[in-house]
């Protein structure tokens, strides 16, 4: 099992707080896909055409995109707030879904 380690991390860091909407999924080629997960601070274009679906809410519940490959089992959950590279990111692991129908 592989997780991320925090360091000196507090309690309310550990659990996750967050709640999501996932607005969108970006379905990427392998190359750009890896390309963006090596270097997700990097300004993606698919990213810049989605800044507006990505946000917090009054209620403080995250707007975010699923960014994936058909290669791959795992995917980024995005929100750029307002820029067009991942400023805040999270890797969700063993994407097994029925395909995902945006809004």
């Amino acid at each position: 099992m592989k997780v991320n380690i925090i360091r000196k991390p507090t309690f309310y860091e550990l659990i996750p707080q967050q709640e999501i909407i996932i607005e969108k999924e970006l379905m990427l080629d392998k190359d750009l896909f890896f390309k963006f997960i090596r270097k997700p601070l990097d300004d993606y274009d698919f990213i810049k055409e989605n800044i507006d679906i990505m946000y917090v809410d009054n209620d403080e519940v995250w707007h975010v995109v699923l960014v994936r490959s058909q290669d791959s089992n795992f995917g980024v959950l995005v929100q750029s707030e307002g820029y067009s590279y991942a400023r805040f990111a999270t890797v969700v692991k063993n994407l097994v879904l029925e395909p995902y129908h945006s809004k």
